[in-house]
């Protein structure tokens, strides 16, 4: 069976290596053969040569959080606490947008002239002030965190979570509306937001194995995030035990 299929299914006669392949056939037979003799001059395995120095490497960081110095470990009973508090948030404003959605109760946007959701200076200026401008930071009220959809919260709390990696420090302003936007998140978390997440509890790690006085830096807050990021949205591989 093996060497039926090793038969031509056509036959070619008599070739002749010389033929001119860049000239047009004149009959099939012919045509054939210039097919015959091109198949010859292919090698039967081509390799790929792959430039190595164009490929780009993976920037996924699989990197857990920094263990908390000992007087700075959260409890697992305090940890469990925080979460079911916010847990219960989180459902509050849950029922809220579905009163409103199912006109249940009435609302109306506050008067904010939010930045374009591109605007990333814009939305840290909003939320942390800024002095340069100044420009007051905004508190992340009830009314304000409604009028906010979802793709713009995602976009804002990957600003701040840039922000937070950049400056190394958490701001009272920066830190409620953090909490407030994890608050307003919906599950399941995308890929790109998980993986902000887990920068955020990385980032506050950090900041936490670096405190020297921690009267200078709300330790609890940066507990705070970390576990709400690793026991409420399953990133359990980076709580604290």
């Amino acid at each position: 069976m093996t060497d039926l299929l090793k038969e031509p299914a056509l036959y070619a006669g008599e070739i002749d290596e010389n033929l001119d392949l860049s000239l047009p056939a004149t009959s099939g037979e012919e045509y054939i053969k210039q097919v015959i003799l091109e198949a010859r001059k292919c090698e039967s395995v081509v390799v790929a040569e792959i430039n190595e120095a164009r490929l780009k490497k993976p920037t996924i960081n699989l990197a857990g959080c920094t263990e908390a110095p000992a007087s700075f470990a959260p409890s697992l009973e305090w940890q469990e606490c925080q979460v079911a508090d916010f847990s219960k948030t989180r459902l509050y404003i849950a029922r809220i947008r579905d009163e409103i959605q199912t006109s249940k109760r009435k609302w109306k946007p506050p008067p904010v002239d939010f930045p374009n959701m591109e605007d990333q200076k814009g939305w840290i200026n909003l939320c942390c002030g800024s002095p340069d401008t100044e420009y007051k930071a905004l508190p992340p009220t009830l009314d304000v965190i409604l009028a906010l959809n979802q793709p713009t919260i995602e976009n804002v709390l990957e600003y701040l979570v840039n922000f937070i990696e950049e400056q190394g420090i958490i701001q009272f302003a920066l830190g409620r509306w953090i909490y407030v936007l994890l608050v307003a998140l919906e599950l399941p978390l995308n890929p790109d937001m998980c993986s902000c997440l887990r920068s955020l509890a990385r980032a506050c790690s950090v900041i936490r194995a670096n405190v020297i006085n921690p009267d200078e830096y709300r330790v609890a807050s940066l507990n705070l995030f970390i576990c709400l990021v690793a026991r409420y949205f399953r990133q359990l591989d980076l709580a604290d035990q």
